[in-house]
């Protein structure tokens, strides 16, 4: 993964990340969505959980080559890094694992929505 990459993925992960803040504090908590918008958005949510869990996938690949060369990378005070950088592979599985039932939650979730409709009401 070149430098380029790696800032292009931190770069939109941080405007994703102000997005669905802003849509998040923009939501009007009195007024229920839909079932269409609460499918739709359980759609995205499955959409979303799953590219987090490649990203990872693609981070855990890219930390694991520093691992196979501890030498090369130092602590800030100078000390080796192995031990942090092992670390830090253990969170990105530790990672991995919650973003995968994320993932299966997400699409369960949508898959319930998707088999209501709304209720005729009686006028």
């Amino acid at each position: 993964m070149g430098r380029t990459r790696v800032a292009t993925i931190a770069t939109t992960l941080a405007g994703t990340s102000r997005a669905i803040h802003r849509a998040i504090r923009a939501t009007d908590p009195a007024r229920a969505a839909s079932l269409t918008q609460l499918r739709d958005t359980g759609w995205e949510l499955t959409q979303l959980t799953a590219e987090l869990t490649d990203l990872v996938a693609l981070l855990a690949d890219y930390t694991g080559r520093h691992t196979d060369q501890p030498e090369r990378v130092r602590r800030a005070d100078g000390g080796p890094a192995g031990e942090d950088l092992a670390h830090a592979s253990r969170h990105l599985t530790s990672l991995r694992r919650s973003l995968d039932i994320a993932h299966t939650e997400a699409r369960d979730y949508y898959t319930a929505l998707s088999h209501l409709n709304p209720a005729q009401l009686p006028p």
